[in-house]
This record gives C-alpha cells, structure tokens and sequence, in this order.
C-alpha cells in the first residue's frame, strides 16, 4: 500500500476534526445545520443539479414544475446532508436515544428478527436516513458485518469504519467479502445491503423495471445469497417524521428457495422500496446517475447522460425474451461470474 500523500493527510485532519465538532454538538441542532450545508452545496454543484433534474423528469415526466424539481433535488441534497452529519453524531446513540428518535413499523412481519437461527437480509435504497438503518439495527435486530466503503483517500475510511461499528456492527474488508457473508448468513446471521445502486452489466447485475418503465441495472447480491443460504430478505426503509424523528419500516419478508428466480426476487425487492421514493422523492439521491444505460429501443425518457451498450441491450433483450441472462435459476445456463463465485464457496465449504 502506497503512503498516503501530504493532502491525503490534511483532507483525513480536516475531516476528523468536522467528525469530532458534530459529535460534541447537541442532536437537536443537526437539522438546521444540514439544511445550511445542503443548500450550500446544491448552489455550488452544477453537475450534480443536472443530473438530478434529469432524473426527475425521467422518473415523473410532466409531473413537476421547473422549480418543484430544483426544490426537490435541494432536499435530497438536505436529507444526504443530514445522514452523513447525524452519522457523525453515531458515537453518541444508546438505545434509549433509539427508542426516544425512531419509531418502529412491521416488526410483527418481520419473523427474523425475532428468529435467531434464521439467516435475513435486510435490503434498502439510498433514502432519507439509510445509515440508521444498521446503527439501529445492531441493538434491535443483530450486530452484522458492515463492508468496508473504499475511499480516493484511504484514510477517511477509517473515520467511517470507527462511525459504522459504533454501535456494535462489525466493518469487514471488501477482499472476501462474498465468503464471509455467505459463512455469516449459513450461520443464521443478519445483515443489511443498499440495493439501488446502478451496475455496469458487466458486474454480475440484473435488470429491474423502475418508475413505471425505466430499466435499470442493479446488484442480485441480496437475491443470490438468500437463494444459497435459504435466508430471507426483509425490504426495509426509513422515512422522515414530524419532530425530526424516523419512522423505520420493515416489509413483508421474501422468501427465496433454491429453485426461485432471481431477477423476479431482485424486482419484488425493488417493488417494496420504490413506493417511499414518490411519497417522499425530496429524500432520494438524484444527484446520482441511477440511469447509465438506456435500451435501444424506447429509449427517449432516459436521462441526457445515459449511454446504449451491448451488454445492457442482452439484458434487455433477453428480458423481452421471458430468459433472463445472467438469471439464477437452475432451469438454464449462466454466464453470472457472481453465481460462480457462489457455487464455488458453498462447494468447497470455505
């Protein structure tokens, strides 16, 4: 590993010291901060404003107005601002804090929590206050491995990690990662995994249908697993509540048997979450490019960035077929690199 450089250093003090001030602050007064600091930010970031109007038409043509767009796209910038302040503020959480902020949905449908021996994972979007998710998690359902984010300057991951596990997950490095959550879930462990994030076809990715007819390609992780290890995964979200509280909500868990397919799951997955970015969309990232590829055909309502492929067009093309490629099942073959690595790991017992 190569040393790291003069402003590697001064980006990891500078972003200490931010991470120990929020700390110190009174959690009341994180709100205000972060809608400065969004503002702020959403003013300065050009590109980011773009991609972000671009993204709401393409998600709801002709149902926002010019500047109901760019409020929106500046709450989304609020809402990130506010995760990643109140992530700092972590060390401070106990579970009376927990008890006293967030207000808890679903928890009568979600059998594996109240279920040790039973192996879940708990799968989300980037919304409003995702990383509460797993620091509420740890003391209300289980302490899970928590991978570790690779960062430009690999010093800030440690501030993240230290964050991360503050209350009492457990941060893995990416080297292995499948293995050990594959050994972790036949174990009966749970876990979460953020699953909306756009994939090059090339990364073992499915494609879901998103927003009413945008296709998308996103990580079959979750559904892979589960499928291998007979765990559920439990759809959860977190959405914003009057009084600067959290309303975290646990959906119907989907169960995935070895003979399930795993586009289908990755859809149904994606079906559960999607609802909470229309009823709140001020709390998703469309900063993001969440559309990189767009088809051949049909491709007008794609946003300006997104570009044709041809692995993306087999997906699709396989997709109108009724054969996914890629897909899991056992029923046909696979070019998956992702089901590989799985089929090798539970081969071989590592």
């Amino acid at each position: 590993m190569r040393p790291p450089t003069l402003r590697e250093k001064f980006e990891f003090a500078g972003f200490s010291a931010g991470a120990w001030f929020v700390a110190r602050l009174p959690f009341r007064a994180l709100p205000a901060l972060a809608s400065a600091l969004g503002s702020l930010v959403w003013c300065f970031d050009f590109g980011g404003r773009r991609v972000a109007r671009a993204n709401l038409e393409a998600a709801f043509p002709g149902k926002f107005s010019s500047a109901q767009k760019s409020a929106i796209a500046r709450g989304a910038y609020i809402a990130f601002a506010r995760t990643m302040l109140e992530l700092f503020w972590a060390p401070n959480m106990d579970d009376e804090f927990i008890r006293s902020h967030v207000v808890f949905e679903g928890w009568d449908r979600d059998y594996c929590r109240k279920d040790p021996a039973k192996p879940a994972i708990y799968a989300c979007f980037h919304f409003c206050n995702f990383e509460w998710l797993a620091l509420a998690g740890a003391g209300t359902i289980a302490p899970g491995p928590v991978i570790a984010q690779r960062f430009k300057n690999p010093l800030l991951g440690t501030v993240f990690d230290r964050l991360r596990s503050s209350t009492g997950n457990q941060v893995i490095p990416q080297e292995r990662a499948m293995i050990r959550m594959l050994k972790f879930l036949k174990s009966g462990g749970k876990f979460g995994m953020l699953c909306d994030l756009n994939l090059d076809p090339r990364e073992g990715s499915v494609l879901v249908e998103s927003f009413g007819g945008l296709l998308t390609s996103v990580t079959q992780t979750h559904a892979a697993l589960a499928r291998r290890t007979g765990a559920a995964i439990v759809p959860i979200e977190c959405r914003p509540c009057p009084g600067g509280k959290y309303r975290i909500i646990h959906h119907e868990p989907i169960e995935c048997p070895p003979d399930c397919d795993v586009q289908q799951v990755v859809q149904q997955c994606w079906n559960a979450l999607e609802p909470a970015v229309h009823d709140h969309p001020e709390q998703w990232l469309w900063s993001y490019k969440q559309w990189r590829y767009k088809p051949a055909a049909d491709s007008a309502r794609y946003p300006f960035y997104a570009n044709q492929s041809k692995r993306f067009q087999k997906l699709v093309d396989a997709r109108a077929a009724a054969r996914p490629v890629g897909s899991l099942t056992p029923q046909g073959p696979t070019n998956d690199a992702l089901d590989c690595e799985v089929r090798a790991i539970t081969a071989d017992g590592r």
